[in-house]
């Protein structure tokens, strides 16, 4: 059996898509699978599983959510080799080491759209770094991503792309989870 995280894509955010981490938790294991965790509430869950894949992960952890708890949402699934590669691959380590709130991974079910990527490129500023490796999107937004209009339209790219980001923080904390 193989640890995998399980990220939700747009939960708990703004009041749209409630759901509370113990609910998941405990739908998770009534599924049958085994050491479940969840992290923060913006839908970080870490579980033992078979050797399903993602996509079929996804895909029923998808259709569960939806029966079990009214919720539609997206997964995306990587297992721990997986995550630690997305840690090691970070192009900006030493502005995650400084600022790990402002630098974000963008974690997607496909690699984004190069249109998509030129349209976040388009709107950033001097002070914010782009960069797409593999099936995920690294950024680092030097004065926060609220006050960034690149990060508004990476959000609006990665909900079209079936994506979801996390801030550094949260990535390394995942990664603890996860033992990587």
């Amino acid at each position: 059996m193989t640890m995998r995280i399980a990220l939700l894509r747009g939960v708990n955010v703004g009041g749209a898509k409630k759901v509370a981490m113990a609910d998941l938790k405990a739908m998770i294991e009534a599924l049958g699978f085994a050491e479940v965790k969840t992290l923060l509430q913006s839908g970080n869950v870490v579980f033992r599983a078979g050797g399903e894949t993602e996509a079929a992960l996804e895909t029923h952890l998808e259709a569960e959510t939806e029966k079990r708890l009214g919720l539609k949402t997206s997964y995306l699934v990587r297992d721990a080799n997986q995550w630690c590669a997305i840690i090691d691959a970070n192009p900006f380590p030493e502005e995650a080491q400084a600022e790990p709130s402002r630098t974000l991974v963008t974690v997607g079910r496909n690699a984004m759209p190069a249109e998509a990527l030129d349209a976040v490129r388009a709107v950033m500023r001097p002070h914010e770094k782009l960069e797409a490796v593999e099936r995920q999107v690294y950024a680092w937004f030097g004065e926060g991503m609220g006050q960034s209009k690149a990060a508004e339209v990476l959000n609006r790219k990665a909900v079209k792309a079936v994506a979801t980001g996390r801030n550094w923080n949260t990535v390394v904390k995942i990664g603890a989870l996860l033992g990587v």
